[in-house]
């Protein structure tokens, strides 16, 4: 079963169509930021682009776009 949040586009750290671009984005990000906090990587539901956002940005369901959650570093 997928999760699926909410999340401001405008709130995204990096994206890409590639997952694995994705992901090594964000494990670039969590490298240099280490109290970042956690990381997701989620896909857009909408265009199915991956993005990376910080745990702490979901956002109210009416107020984001629904994405659902393929990692959490």
């Amino acid at each position: 079963m997928t999760e699926s949040v909410f999340f401001n586009p405008g709130d995204a750290i990096a994206s890409s169509h590639d997952y694995k671009a994705a992901r090594r984005s964000a494990q670039i990000f969590k490298a240099n930021k280490p109290t970042a906090g956690q990381i997701i990587i989620a896909k857009n539901a909408k265009n199915g682009e991956y993005a990376i956002y910080l745990a702490d940005r979901i956002a109210p369901s009416n107020q984001g776009v629904r994405h659902d959650i393929k990692d959490r570093l």
